[in-house]
């Protein structure tokens, strides 16, 4: 396998290296998804009840206590508490595009690797063709076929290796915007209902 890998040329190391990237950013990805837990109806019934007793030094006590980014995002807009409506909505806001550039963190550097990796590929495959064809001009034209298809082979090896990697990192960076466009969508839907509580409160 090492041999296989070291046939390749030495554009194989930039691509193993993006292969090692695309893991990490993955198991890194994951580890921040699954970590961000909460139950988002509880969330928003403890808070708004808080709010109903007008205690948000409470409701921030309990958010504070949570791993979730709409919890974040009200404990923002709690720190407002109070204050016009505008000034709260603010708060929510930029709470929430804090809260998303968490999100799509690492996704940009997937975005760069399955761009790179392909083109990785193809340079090592035509460096390769190029040594390939090199050696049949020092050779004079008299190497066989099948040491030149060989060679073809070895520098092939470089694309496939590329399309390996950018193939799945694509799936992947599919997936994570559909987590995450989802989670914006939930919290668009939570910092709407905050504004309306917010602004129905002491009626």
């Amino acid at each position: 396998m090492w041999q296989l890998f070291l046939s390749g040329g030495p554009v194989m190391f930039p691509l193993l290296f993006c292969s090692i990237m695309v893991l990490a950013i993955t198991i890194e990805r994951l580890w921040f998804f699954i970590g961000q837990r909460g139950d988002i109806d509880e969330i928003r019934r403890i808070v708004f009840r808080l709010m109903e007793k007008n205690a948000p030094l409470e409701a921030i006590q309990y958010l504070q206590k949570l791993n979730q980014p709409v919890a974040r995002m009200y404990q923002a807009a709690l720190l407002h508490y109070g204050k016009p409506q505008s000034e709260v909505e603010i708060s929510l806001r930029d709470a929430g595009e804090v809260e998303i550039r968490k999100m799509e963190r690492g996704l940009g550097l997937l975005n760069v690797i399955i761009t790179a990796a392909p083109l990785l590929g193809l340079l090592g495959t035509v460096t390769g063709i190029i040594t390939s064809l090199n050696v049949l001009r020092a050779l004079q034209g008299v190497a066989s076929p099948a040491q030149l298809s060989g060679g073809i082979a070895e520098a092939l090896l470089t694309t496939a290796f590329g399309l390996i990697i950018a193939i799945p990192a694509l799936f992947l960076q599919h997936w994570f915007n559909a987590i995450i466009e989802k989670r914006i969508q939930v919290m668009n839907q939570m910092a709407r209902e905050f504004l309306d509580n917010y602004g129905n409160r002491g009626e």
